[in-house]
């Protein structure tokens, strides 16, 4: 009887674990849904933003000058990770990608400032021997992310105005087809001049011409800000995206081996009560020709 009972127990934590990965495979879905739909509603800002480059650097081609780097070898990255696990080696692949393509880097110009995006990133990077200067917490929600894009911002601005920072690159995972993903590194600053430069040269796409409501700079100086929040909430979704993608692989596999699990545990439990039920009609045999029946 104890064994039937342990065997129960057993089925029954088992299927409430299977409910567990169940549940976390839906909402990795559908979180997996809300960045993507999230990420299709930036590409009218994304093409407005454009417009802007295109009409400010026409009416004041001067102005690119300003957007030359300064003549330091200071540079910094934000790299994003993740603050949950169940999503496999996440971040052991994002540190590995990371120190291949920052490390030529740091011994040519010295190390970087670094801030995390994601707590579990930091002893991984730390495994590497980097100093993380900052670590962010992931936004809970969709809508949360611009205000996490604006701390980046905020802090990249700082780095370049108390360190001389003059290049700042983004690293970060990024969905493939299915539940894949892999890392890319991508530079966001400098602006590319070869992409300012091909934004200009476009002919305009009517014949109002553009008028300018700002100083030529101020008005550069708002479009840089806005470009650097346009690519962070691009790599917050991918990183997000291919989070939960890891998550779901993840799952899915945990989800096979508990119903394997839950299939012998069940096929235990009912030979058990096979035999018990064996052991007590032999027991009533036994009884009944001891007590010299026909």
């Amino acid at each position: 009887m104890a064994t039937r009972e342990v065997l129960r127990r057993r089925v029954q934590s088992t299927e409430t674990l299977q409910s567990v990965v169940q549940t976390m495979k839906a909402l990795a879905t559908v979180r997996i849904g809300q960045v993507r739909r999230a990420t299709k509603a930036l590409d009218a800002s994304a093409d407005t933003l454009e417009l802007a480059f295109r009409a400010l650097l026409r009416r004041e081609p001067e102005l690119a000058a300003f957007l030359l780097p300064p003549d330091s070898d200071a540079w910094a990255a934000v790299l994003f990770g993740s603050d949950h696990g169940l999503c496999g080696p996440f971040n052991e692949r994002l540190a590995r990608h990371a120190h291949a393509r920052l490390g030529p880097l740091a011994e040519r110009d010295g190390p970087p400032r670094l801030m995390v995006v994601g707590r579990r990133l930091r002893p991984r990077l730390g495994a590497f021997g980097y100093e993380v200067e900052r670590v962010l917490t992931l936004p809970g929600s969709v809508d949360a992310i611009d205000d996490a894009v604006l701390q980046i911002v905020d802090q990249v601005e700082a780095w370049q105005h108390d360190h001389g920072v003059a290049r700042v690159l983004v690293a970060h995972h990024r969905p493939t087809t299915g539940v894949s993903y892999r890392p890319r590194t991508l530079q966001l600053l400098p602006l590319d001049l070869d992409w300012l430069r091909e934004l200009r040269d476009r002919p305009w796409p009517t014949n109002r011409l553009p008028m300018l409501g700002l100083e030529g700079e101020e008005l550069l100086r708002g479009l840089v800000r806005q470009q650097l929040a346009m690519l962070l909430v691009r790599a917050f979704a991918a990183s997000q995206t291919a989070e939960n993608a890891a998550r779901l692989a993840a799952m899915e596999a945990a989800e096979r081996n508990v119903e394997e699990r839950l299939t012998q545990l069940r096929h235990a439990a009912n030979l058990e009560r096979q035999n018990a039920v064996t052991e007590e009609l032999l027991d009533v045999q036994a009884a009944f020709e001891a007590t010299g029946g026909p």
